[in-house]
């Protein structure tokens, strides 16, 4: 299919796909006043606290119940006293213990982590699965990018201390904060159990982990951002361990919404069932090995990139990636973990070795960095991470990891040098104008051509496969001899 077709459809389709890019960029939110709530005031202007008590004696829902407790707690505090029996003391931490329990009867999981938050409930083994984590050598970090928002863990810390953190880089969203917590544990017990769904993984960034997990809900419910964020903050701890599983696993899996009585008082449930392959994690899936051994032919032939240069490697699978979204959702989930390819870091060391360094949007890795680390240690392979984590868009971000993928097949030629402090966001850039000429020329408009405002990346160069003729590797291959041509031997360029 061509690619002009895809747009085509892309453009009839593009509420979903809309949908799902807006939430990648936005910043999540627990369930916060789903009904809104006026404070009443009196007349001098002060909140009026025994109309918002009134208010919620007489309110039936429980949304409702939770966020003026939340107010009334932030405002007066836990041990005040609201007065709404007329025997016996009500404090609102006696409320929100009794309407915790109710809500926990009906299973209705959004406003347990809520409450649970506001409460500031223990989560059980929490600074033992941070622990646990840092073990492995893995770092961690809390919170959306950039920094200073996102918050990196590297060492042990006191219970107290690390929810103090988490709160801080949840920027008070009470929802958002156990539920972080909940999935450091959920890490830990998959770690534990199954270490190599963390292979090539040295930082685990569970902001981005959390809004991966949303964007997915988007996608496979077709439902809007707010109904996305709703419905993963209202999943089972066993539904949410299986799509935290899922996304680790890099398998495709898809979501429903279970058929059962209506009650709004009730999340709605949701099963997650296995579809196929989605994390693009293996060398071969980058359409990269026809390209390595073209790059390594003798010298005096030259490379062709034809629209066979890229044979796929998924075969059978090849219809069912050319849907919609596909391969920028798998971006967007190797991009948020940063999962890379195996030996990827090593590669990266090589490259260093015949260049001053690389840039990423203004953070340098620079050359003297092999002769300060090995290729193998881990401290070299998080120095890397780091630099790469400075962008902020998981998208972007895995098309850099496929530029530099270029770059460590270069670096493989037998020639001194492929030049100064490369840019590698120049080269994704390139790339990027590339596609866009012969994707005009074969009829595609502006409309079709859209960009990612945050990138300036075309939507469907993030969605095209690696491999083919329109595949990104083809053109980053291109982009990237262009950039460093002056450095390489002549038949290395010769490019149609």
């Amino acid at each position: 299919m061509s690619l002009v077709t895809k747009a085509k459809e892309l453009h009839v389709q593009s509420e979903h796909l809309w949908t799902f890019f807006f939430l990648s960029f936005l910043k999540l939110k627990g369930p916060s006043v789903r009904v809104e709530i006026h404070l009443p005031r009196k007349q001098s202007g002060e909140v009026d606290f025994k109309a918002l008590v009134l208010q919620l004696k007489e309110t039936s829902s429980l949304q409702e119940q939770a966020d003026i407790l939340h107010m009334l707690y932030t405002m007066k505090g836990p041990e005040w006293d609201t007065g709404l029996y007329d025997e016996g003391s009500a404090t609102v931490r006696e409320l929100l213990t009794e309407l915790y329990g109710r809500v926990g009867e009906i299973r209705h999981w959004g406003l347990i982590r809520y409450i649970s938050g506001i409460l500031r409930k223990k989560v059980e083994a929490l600074d033992e699965a941070c622990t646990d984590l840092l073990s492995h050598q893995k770092h961690l970090t809390v919170g959306l990018p950039p920094e200073p928002r996102e918050k990196t863990i590297s060492a042990p810390l006191p219970y107290e201390t690390l929810t103090q953190l988490i709160d801080e880089a949840s920027e008070g969203d009470m929802s958002i904060s156990i539920l972080t917590q909940e999935i450091m544990v959920y890490l830990a017990m998959y770690m534990r159990t199954q270490p190599g769904l963390f292979a090539e993984m040295f930082r685990l960034r569970i902001g981005l982990i959390i809004q991966v997990m949303a964007t997915e809900l988007a996608h496979s419910l077709r439902c809007s951002a707010e109904e996305a964020t709703d419905g993963l903050m209202n999943l089972s701890p066993s539904a949410m361990k299986n799509l935290l599983h899922h996304i680790l696993s890099g398998k495709e899996f898809g979501v429903e919404r279970s058929v059962r009585p209506t009650d709004s008082n009730i999340s709605p449930a949701i099963s997650i069932r296995e579809v196929g392959a989605v994390g693009a994690t293996k060398p071969e899936r980058t359409g990269i090995m026809q390209l390595k051994s073209e790059i390594k032919q003798s010298p005096g032939t030259s490379v062709t990139l034809s629209s066979d240069s890229f044979p796929s490697a998924y075969g059978e699978q090849t219809s069912k990636d050319s849907r919609q979204g596909q391969w920028q959702r798998r971006r967007r989930l190797d991009g948020a973990l940063n999962r890379v390819p195996v030996g990827f870091y090593q590669k990266v060391w090589k490259v260093l070795q015949k260049c001053h360094g690389l840039s990423v949007e203004g953070f340098v890795l620079p050359s003297s960095t092999t002769r300060e680390m090995t290729p193998g240690e881990i401290k070299f392979s998080v120095h890397v991470e780091s630099v790469l984590n400075r962008v902020p868009q998981p998208e972007y971000r895995q098309l850099l990891v496929e530029a530099i993928l270029v770059l460590t097949m270069m670096a493989d030629i037998e020639i001194h040098s492929i030049g100064s402090i490369i840019a590698v966001e120049k080269i994704v850039h390139i790339a990027n104008d590339l596609f866009l000429q012969e994707q005009k020329t074969l009829g595609a408009d502006d409309i079709m051509l859209a960009k990612d405002p945050a990138s300036g990346i075309c939507t469907l160069l993030y969605d095209s496969a690696p491999s083919g003729r329109f595949g990104t590797m083809t053109y980053l291959s291109k982009a990237a001899a262009t950039y460093v041509q002056e450095f390489l031997p002549h038949s290395i360029c010769a490019m149609q």
